[in-house]
């Protein structure tokens, strides 16, 4: 879907002071969920001002919800208020990116050595048909497809490790880079020889219950990305 981006005065987010009645309540999580959606899957780009009329138009709502999934994200850091108080989706500059990238590779890895750890075999099947996908995707160069494949490729790894709290850590760095991602939206993707992307060796490693592999493949698949898109932010 796609959100509004014009210029709005009016559509300044300000503080409503939080109630109890739980339809509002839902409508927000509502709104929240799928603005959260659109960051995390490079729907939206740096510097993306999110319009509050024209948004809960797109979304069905009144601004109100809106305007609290507004506020809340902006707490979360995966927003900002411009000098209109208007939100807007930050550009990022290259140290910030590299710190969290690091933060999702240690998470990442720590996710993996757990997933050679605890994963059942049928949370290891459950990992190829999801990288097909991801990979198919990377190979036609869809890089917001791949994204989206991505994400519950590495669900699905904290899942196998039965690693909730870093899931939902790491939730909210994904959150904080997809927009990064979106700069390299019309990019044609690198070349990978079969059997060589890092997910297949991940993959492998769970098999071969080695946390070490695991840990290296996790590593490797971050480290992978950020060749392509540190670039990407010394052009934006």
């Amino acid at each position: 879907m796609s959100i509004s981006s014009s210029p709005a005065s009016s559509g300044s987010p300000s503080v409503v002071p939080a109630g109890s009645d739980p339809v509002r309540e839902n409508l927000s999580h509502r709104a929240y969920a799928q603005i959260r959606r659109n960051l995390t899957s490079s729907v939206l780009r740096p510097g993306h001002r999110l319009i509050l009329r024209p948004l809960a138009a797109e979304l069905g709502l009144s601004p109100t919800p809106v305007r609290e999934a507004l506020l809340r994200l902006v707490s979360e850091q995966a927003l900002a208020l411009d000098e209109r108080g208007s939100a807007v989706v930050p550009v990022m500059n290259p140290a910030d990116f590299r710190e969290l990238s690091d933060l999702r590779g240690d998470l990442e890895a720590r996710a993996a050595e757990r997933a050679a750890e605890f994963a059942e075999a049928a949370d290891v099947d459950e990992l190829t048909p999801i990288n097909e996908q991801c990979l198919a995707a990377f190979a036609r160069s869809d890089l917001q497809e791949m994204l989206e494949h991505n994400a519950t490729f590495h669900r699905a790894i904290c899942r196998a490790g039965r690693s909730g709290l870093i899931l939902r850590m790491l939730e909210g760095l994904w959150m904080r880079l997809g927009p990064v991602y979106a700069l390299s939206l019309q990019d044609t993707l690198p070349p990978m020889a079969p059997g060589e992307h890092p997910h297949e060796k991940l993959i492998a490693a769970l098999k071969a219950r080695d946390p070490a592999a695991a840990r290296e493949a996790a590593l490797l698949d971050v480290q992978y990305n950020n060749r392509w898109l540190e670039p990407k932010l010394l052009e934006a």
